[in-house]
């Protein structure tokens, strides 16, 4: 039996699973999924509450020092970055380290974005949008959206906050992410 395929998730609470039972995390329940479908996959989940590009982009150099390259990556990172008033121009330099890492070593990446929160102007939700947008386009990467239309304050997939997912909503955006992930994993097939 061949070994399972190992998906490198990196991210921020969405993707650690903030206040979300063990084992109820989107990277949690997208194994499941993969699983359940016939596909043996492991799921790195490095997504860590409140962490920004940068202090993802640390991480990234520090796992990769200590293990071997994952057949595949997904990074879910930048919101809490606008919380700290980052430049986008920071955000989008962070991120694009980031990928030029993984797709150095010819690593296939899902990027994920999450619609900015709290815009004061329309062109800030543009701008912002754009950087993912941008830097798919650069380094060739797959872009999907990491919210699915109606979990964020949605108060029967959301927690209290109304940010971050209940288990029914993490279970929603991992079935949303899951044909994305599913490509994702055909093209890490394809470079093995």
């Amino acid at each position: 039996m061949l070994p399972p395929f190992t998906i490198l998730a990196l991210g921020d609470s969405l993707t650690e699973g903030y206040g979300l039972p063990a084992g109820c995390a989107v990277p949690d329940v997208l194994r499941q999924l993969l699983e359940k479908s016939g596909t043996r996959v492991r799921i790195v989940n490095l997504g860590l509450s409140g962490d920004t590009t940068a202090g993802g982009l640390r991480r990234l150099r520090a796992w990769l020092s200590r293990h071997p390259a994952p057949h595949a990556a997904m990074v879910e990172l930048g919101v809490n970055d606008t919380f700290m008033g980052l430049e986008y121009e920071e955000i989008e330099d962070n991120l694009d380290a980031i990928l030029q890492i993984l797709t150095a070593q010819d690593i296939p990446v899902l990027l994920t974005s999450m619609p900015l929160l709290f815009p004061a102007h329309e062109e800030d939700r543009k701008a912002f949008d754009a950087i993912y947008s941008n830097l798919a386009a650069r380094h060739r990467v797959m872009l999907h959206p990491f919210f699915p239309e109606g979990v964020a304050a949605n108060p029967a997939l959301s927690l209290p906050d109304g940010i971050h997912p209940a288990p029914a909503g993490a279970h929603a955006i991992a079935e949303h992410l899951l044909p994305a992930v599913q490509k994702l994993l055909c093209n890490a097939a394809g470079r093995a």
